[in-house]
């Protein structure tokens, strides 16, 4: 708490210098208190996120905030049609994606002003994305770790004692959970290995951590400016003979393709979750924070969630995870208050507000000390990783393709996993 502390007050020393020596507080202004109103836009529905707000702004003395919700996949071309119009706002809430990806638009905090120790103290590991050399490109507020959600009654009618550790048992129990009399599935055992698979292309990432290898890196070059490298297959460095991508793709595919024993889920059984919900399907990988919502759903049903499952022989515990920032924009007329309320909505009370509101897990290190706490959410929180997704609609349409050309034969593994890398590759070479 006290390094908290004595961070928070380091922040605005720099906040106040910052803002000096570049001209926008001048020397001999005499408030010390942000003022004015704060405009955020954000991808959190508002019935999560107003009343938080709300409630700071009938105790603040100094600035109100007001937030906008945007959805997702309008969010970036109505940022930047407004921002072009001088209508943007002073700060965004959004995915890691989008905030990377908005980088040129963003202020960050100076790693001379923000040391790298400092929020590697503060935050979980997940979080070390928005940081470089040049500082933080936004403060994280919360995450989701993903997780392997199971009903329970439905393993223990097919004799299964307890939920799958690693892949390969998964693999196993695929015959023994799924019922397919004729060529209609009554139950799967898990939903994999089709186009529309829920969250297919984190899974497949996620696998490439556990094999040792990172989806995507980035450098700097000689001008400062970012270069990208798609190393998804690139060997794995625990084994050079392992592809790390052609491997997760090649487990991953084989419970979609109809011509496999582990053939088990099919798009056309519906979406995935109503499948879960209607306990029809054994196993289903989505985030902690879905477990809730099934349970609400189907009051009735057995859920129950566990880790990631990972894979035998490697000692490299990895999850994925969803992680929301706070950023400010260079645009912002207000600086000073703006990296106030960054502060503010970062913090451990707001976030941890938001975060409850949401069911999910607040980007704080000292969360994971409550006593109390779920184990599956502490150990996926601190195992948890994402990778620079800079196209994120891109690389999702990537990712059904390439599950689709597999199972139905276009192409075999091998040649349907370096197309995506090429395809990917191309995007990364147009953001040099």
């Amino acid at each position: 708490m006290v390094r908290n502390i004595i961070l928070g007050l380091g922040i605005v020393a720099f906040l106040f210098a910052i803002l000096i020596f570049s001209g926008k507080l001048p020397i001999g202004r005499t408030e010390e208190k942000p003022q004015g109103d704060v405009f955020v836009w954000g991808t959190i529905p508002s019935e999560y996120i107003d009343k938080v707000f709300q409630d700071f702004n009938s105790k603040s003395e100094g600035y109100i905030i007001t937030y906008r919700y945007i959805d997702e996949s309008k969010f970036q071309t109505t940022l930047v049609e407004a921002l072009a119009e001088g209508v943007g706002p002073d700060l965004i809430i959004a995915p890691h994606q989008i905030l990377l990806k908005e980088a040129s638009r963003i202020s960050f905090f100076p790693s001379t002003n923000l040391r790298e120790k400092d929020f590697k103290d503060r935050y979980i590991d997940s979080s070390y994305i928005f940081y470089d050399r040049r500082g933080a490109v936004a403060l994280p507020i919360f995450m989701d770790p993903m997780v392997l959600l199971y009903n329970r009654s439905l393993l223990s009618r097919s004799g299964v004692v307890s939920p799958p550790v690693y892949w390969d048992e998964i693999t196993a129990l695929s015959s023994s959970l799924t019922i397919r009399p004729g060529s209609q599935f009554s139950q799967s055992a898990i939903a994999l290995g089709t186009p529309n698979t829920p969250h297919a292309k984190d899974i497949l990432m996620t696998m490439v951590y556990q094999l040792g290898q990172t989806p995507v890196q980035s450098s700097f070059g000689p001008d400062g400016s970012s270069i990208y490298s798609v190393t998804a297959n690139k060997s794995s460095i625990y084994d050079e003979n392992v592809l790390p991508l052609v491997t997760s793709v090649r487990f991953f595919s084989q419970f979609g393709d109809s011509g496999q024993l582990t053939y088990s889920w099919d798009d056309s059984l519906g979406k995935a979750d109503d499948v879960f919900v209607a306990e029809k399907l054994a196993m289903y990988i989505g985030y902690a924070s879905d477990l809730a919502l099934f349970k609400a759903r189907n009051p009735r049903g057995e859920y129950e969630m566990t880790t990631l499952p990972q894979v035998r022989g490697y000692n490299t515990f990895v999850t994925g995870t969803r992680l929301y920032g706070v950023a400010v924009l260079k645009s912002t007329k207000n600086p000073f208050t703006a990296f106030s309320a960054q502060l503010q909505i970062s913090g451990e009370e707001m976030s941890g507000k938001i975060a409850s509101s949401l069911g999910v897990v607040p980007a704080y290190r000292s969360f994971l000390n409550i006593q109390g706490l779920d184990a599956v959410i502490s150990r996926s929180a601190l195992a948890a990783r994402v990778w620079l997704d800079l196209h994120p609609k891109e690389s999702e349409e990537y990712t059904k393709i390439l599950i689709g050309d597999i199972i139905n034969y276009r192409y075999g593994v091998v040649d349907a996993t370096n197309l995506f890398v090429s395809r990917l590759r191309d995007l990364y070479t147009e953001d040099k």
